[in-house]
C-alpha cells in the first residue's frame, strides 16, 4: 500500500465506481419497483385480512427491493473508486488510500472473457513474476488462485472485475505495458470466481490477535501444567 504517490498526470483514469454504479441502475430500478410492488400489496393484505399463505410472495417481494435499496447504497458508497494505469503500474484508489501494482513486478498481463446468454463478462488478468501478499488491505479481493497461464507463472494472481467496457483497460495495456500484453483470452463463464473470504479472515484475525494480544498466556499455562503432569492431591 502507498499513501504519498498519485498517478502520473498522463495516467489513463477509469472511474471504476461510477461505471459500476451506472451498471448496476437498471438492476437497481427493477429490484426497487418489485420492491414497490410488495409494499403495495401489503397495504391490501392489511385492509383484507387474505389468508396466511399471501404474505409469501408480499415477502418475497420486499425482500427483492430491500436487496435493490441495498445495492444501490453499496455502489454509491464505491463511486469514487478509481483505477490508473501509467508508466509505473496499475493503481487502484479507494477513498484517500492508494495501492500500486508496478509493472516490472508482473510476467504478464492481460483480458479474459466469458459470454452469457445475455451478456459478456471481462476481467483484468495481472499475473505476478513470483509470490504476493494475498492478503493486502487494498488488493486482497483481486487475488484468485487458478489455472496457470503459462509455465513459470504462479497461480496466485490479480484479477480485476472490468464489467462490459474492456477497449479502454486493453487500450491502456498495450500502450503502458506492451511487453507484457498477453491478448484476449476467451473462458468458461464461470472462470471469474469470488474472493477467498474465509481464508482472509482466518489469516488476518490470526494476525490481528498476535498483534493485539501479546503473548499468548493461556496457551503458555496450558503447556506448563502439560509438561507439569496431573496434578496430585495430598492426602489428609
Amino acid at each position: 500500500m502507498i499513501m504519498d504517490r498519485r498517478p502520473d498526470e498522463d495516467a489513463t483514469v477509469v472511474r471504476y465506481g461510477v461505471r459500476r454504479l451506472l451498471w448496476a441502475l437498471p438492476l437497481v430500478v427493477g429490484y426497487v419497483a418489485v420492491g414497490a410492488l410488495g409494499v403495495a400489496l401489503a397495504r391490501l393484505a392489511v385492509q383484507d385480512n387474505p389468508p396466511g399463505l399471501f404474505w409469501i410472495p408480499i415477502a418475497l417481494f420486499l425482500a427483492v427491493g430491500t436487496g435493490g435499496v441495498g445495492l444501490f447504497v453499496s455502489r454509491w458508497r464505491a463511486r469514487r473508486w478509481t483505477i490508473a494505469l501509467d508508466s509505473t503500474g496499475f493503481w487502484w484508489l479507494r477513498g484517500g488510500e492508494t495501492a500500486l501494482i508496478r509493472w516490472d513486478s508482473l510476467a504478464g498481463a492481460g483480458i479474459y472473457w466469458a459470454r452469457g446468454s445475455k451478456s459478456l463478462v471481462f476481467t483484468l488478468e495481472l499475473c505476478p513474476q513470483g509470490e504476493i501478499d494475498r492478503d493486502d488491505p487494498l488488493l486482497w479481493k483481486f487475488v484468485r488462485d487458478t489455472d496457470l497461464i503459462r509455465p513459470g507463472l504462479p497461480r496466485l494472481r490479480y484479477r480485476v472485475d472490468i464489467g462490459y467496457s474492456h477497449k479502454g483497460y486493453e487500450k491502456a495495456l498495450r500502450q503502458w505495458a506492451p511487453e507484457l500484453w498477453f491478448g484476449r483470452e476467451e473462458k468458461p463463464l464461470s472462470y471469474p470466481g469470488s474472493p477467498d473470504d474465509a481464508g482472509h479472515r482466518e489469516r488476518t484475525a490470526g494476525r490481528a490477535g498476535a498483534a493485539a494480544g501479546g503473548p499468548d498466556m493461556k496457551g503458555h499455562r496450558r503447556r506448563i501444567r502439560k509438561a507439569a503432569g496431573p496434578r496430585v492431591t495430598p492426602e489428609p
